[in-house]
């Protein structure tokens, strides 16, 4: 069930066995993850715009969380990455880090299937 192709991006056999198997639940998650990880992106942009370093690791914290659920293992792992960042205060990088995450993002959003 996994995707070839991108199986350094996704791993949607251990997403489905966070939900126990059950396909209908983790495509109703994808849906939501669909709806909720632009959003987040948003945020996380608006508050280091702002320089608001706690909330843009507060969204980047659930950014890897929804990401690691849905078995959008890259997202999740650059998601951790932003978040790091930011809680440590090593902000050199951090918008390249950001725009790293909402590509990975935005390659989930196109990639991860609708129903399982």
């Amino acid at each position: 069930m996994n995707l070839p192709e991108y199986s350094d991006r996704f791993d949607l056999d251990l997403a489905l066995n966070r939900f126990s198997g059950d396909r209908e639940l983790l495509s109703t998650a994808i849906a939501i993850y669909k709806e909720e990880a632009a959003k987040h992106l948003t945020i996380i942009k608006e508050a280091l715009g702002n320089k608001d370093w706690k909330k843009a690791a507060t969204y980047a914290h659930t950014l890897k969380g929804e990401s690691g659920a849905v078995g959008a293992i890259r997202a999740q792992l650059e998601s951790e990455f932003l978040e790091k960042a930011l809680r440590n205060s090593d902000l050199t990088n951090i918008n390249e880090i950001y725009e790293q995450v909402a590509e990975e993002i935005s390659i989930a959003l196109k990639t991860l299937p609708e129903e399982i």
